[in-house]
């Protein structure tokens, strides 16, 4: 069945279309939400096993000459249990009835806590593996800053570490003094929900066509491109600095730099690390700095190792996005992995001015396009054009061409 126009009588104007609530949150019922709960409860406690998993290694490494294959085995165990845990994830998301609200919060709560328990059993494999003393001049009691213990951190550390807003391991973290400021936790609440109240207008007036008539697709592209950098200005409020500074007033985190003047980016570098700095700083020391450790010893720069860790990102976000929609689209890949790789080894232009101007243009475009692409997917396959889901759907066919042919 093919719908050939979406039911709206507002176009333009100011409203908020409860239809498109429902296709993002669901009609919920009971066995989809015990999915969801136990799934949120299966990574959690995943994480939480991590230290003592870990305090075991410790423990047993002591008892043997020969550590090797005591680090192999726990090595092991630890691929087999991350491995099991996203197996698991994924079964849960396609073959529960979850909505597509429900699939973004596992997706991306699957992929935060991966990186936090890597970045907690690489920080400990280091102490123990590689002992050091507090009053050493160099290594990592000069890295840290006085954030790390030469000694392997408490259940305590580890605990807080997994709810706060922050992806690398420290034993100890800046903390606010006195009570939690409730005013500024209303303060961040409210402009979350502002901000995804806009985000949902635009969604629903600007990105999504009314129909699948050519004019129609045509118009909604054009407008989203031209409301791109909008809709980059309102995720970056609600993601990156209302949503991660409430849970900083809850927990008294006082490191809160989520994010910089990434608006007076003049490179595509510039602006990666500008854009969100925890997962830059994570990527950094787990995925670039790796790569490029491995990549020198066969001569090549920092250019190769730049270009890898932009793809890895890039493939880390169209996870999100997949598991999220519940279909493979990979235009984060094309557009961030591939078109913005190219003019991030390029670099800025002649002056800073036209940089920063072509920089912000650019992105802007380009999260237009995003949106508009996810999202008339989206509503072809749960609007449009609905069938009964088949698992080939979700990697090799696209919805939208089938119906547009079908229209025009």
């Amino acid at each position: 069945m093919i719908m050939t126009s979406y039911p709206r009588t507002h176009r333009y104007r100011l409203y908020v279309d409860m239809h498109l609530f429902h296709l993002a949150i669901g009609y919920c019922s009971f066995a989809g939400f015990a999915a969801f709960v136990w799934t949120e409860l299966l990574l959690l406690s995943t994480a939480a096993s991590v230290h003592p998993a870990l305090m075991a290694w410790k423990t047993i490494r002591t008892w043997f000459p020969r550590t090797l294959p005591v680090d192999i085995g726990f090595l092991i165990v630890y691929l087999i249990g991350l491995v099991s845990v996203h197996v698991t994830v994924l079964w849960m998301v396609f073959m529960v009835p979850l909505s597509p609200a429900f699939c973004f919060i596992i997706s991306v709560e699957q992929l935060r806590l991966t990186m936090k328990t890597y970045s907690y059993v690489r920080e400990t494999v280091r102490k123990v593996v590689t002992p050091w003393k507090k009053d050493d001049t160099t290594g990592p009691a000069v890295w840290y800053a006085g954030q790390m213990e030469p000694q392997v951190g408490s259940i305590f550390n580890y605990l807080y570490f997994l709810f706060a807003p922050i992806l690398l391991y420290r034993d100890r973290y800046p903390r606010n003094k006195g009570p939690i400021q409730w005013k500024n936790v209303i303060t961040y609440l409210s402009q979350f929900i502002v901000a995804l109240l806009v985000f949902a207008v635009i969604y629903q007036d600007v990105v999504i066509p009314p129909s699948l008539r050519r004019t129609d697709v045509l118009t909604s592209l054009v407008f989203s491109c031209v409301v791109g950098f909008i809709i980059l200005m309102v995720v970056n409020i609600m993601i990156f600095h209302s949503w991660p500074n409430l849970h900083a007033e809850l927990l008294r985190f006082a490191d809160c730099q989520f994010h910089t003047d990434w608006w007076t980016a003049t490179s595509y570098a510039d602006f990666y690390r500008k854009w969100n700095t925890s997962v830059h700083d994570w990527i950094h020391a787990y995925v670039y700095t790796d790569i490029k450790n491995v990549l020198r010893a066969y001569g090549f720069g920092s250019a190769v190792p730049a270009l890898l860790t932009i793809i890895a990102s890039a493939v880390m976000h169209e996870y999100m996005m997949a598991i999220g929609l519940g279909f493979c689209l990979p235009m984060v890949s094309v557009l961030f992995g591939g078109a913005g790789a190219v003019v991030y080894m390029v670099g800025p232009c002649v002056t800073k001015r036209t940089s920063n101007i072509f920089i912000l243009s650019s992105v802007g475009v380009g999260f237009g396009l995003l949106a508009f692409c996810y999202m008339l997917e989206f509503a072809s396959r749960h609007y449009f054009c609905p069938r009964e889901h088949q698992f080939s759907d979700f990697f090799f066919s696209s919805r939208f061409l089938q119906c547009y042919r079908e229209l025009n």
